[in-house]
């Protein structure tokens, strides 16, 4: 797939919208699957996006709320499942909407005490596979974790265009952790979508 940019989107928006594009901010940009009820297009920090998108029926709507298979820039809220067609300045690639079954943390499984760990993401994936477009994002830590872990702090909207989507753990003591995530689907902005909320679950172990 092309990899392209996308323009900065602040808010509630911008834990949704980021999708497949920018490939230094989204490492989801080069998944050849994309989530329904996600954004596609649109894009990051880094810039804007001229590409277009359009979809096999269904795949997007128009303001009025009937699916459009016309072109579009995005970002583009992803309704149902189909084909994608992605064309920057003539240069086509496709993307496969698909309906997401779960969500997968993506992280180390061993810690060190009194160190910070490396970098937890978290996806929705359709049996089993990652895929592409950003749903909303919540970070735990389960019980198991009181007094031993605890995530590292989280960048501001002015460095990352909203919330951060991934997390740290900062280990205190020997034991297990468990780190939890919900991904939940939709916007406030397409109420006719119906939301779907996936949770997922990691044992790290703190050695």
């Amino acid at each position: 797939m092309t990899k392209t940019r996308c323009p900065l989107l602040i808010g509630s928006v911008a834990l949704l919208a980021l999708s497949a594009c920018g490939k230094k901010s989204d490492p989801l940009s080069s998944l050849s699957n994309h989530a329904i009820g996600t954004y596609i297009g649109g894009g990051s920090m880094l810039g804007t996006d001229s590409c277009t998108y359009s979809g096999t029926p269904s795949v997007f709507q128009s303001d009025d709320g009937k699916p459009s298979s016309e072109p579009a820039k995005g970002p583009r809220f992803v309704f149902a499942a189909g084909t994608i067609t992605k064309d920057c300045a003539g240069e086509k690639s496709t993307v496969k909407a698909v309906v997401p079954t779960g969500a997968k943390i993506v992280g180390p499984s061993n810690v060190t005490a009194g160190a910070k760990s490396d970098l937890f993401t978290a996806y929705l994936v359709s049996d089993g596979s990652e895929l592409g477009g950003e749903a909303s994002i919540d970070w735990k830590l389960g019980h198991d974790c009181d007094g031993l872990a605890a995530f590292g702090p989280v960048m501001g909207a002015q460095d990352t265009g909203g919330k951060d989507r991934s997390r740290t753990l900062e280990a205190k003591a020997k034991g297990t952790c468990t780190v939890i995530v919900g991904l939940t689907t939709g916007t406030a902005l397409n109420e006719s979508f119906k939301p779907q909320a996936f949770q997922a679950e990691m044992l790290v172990t703190i050695k």
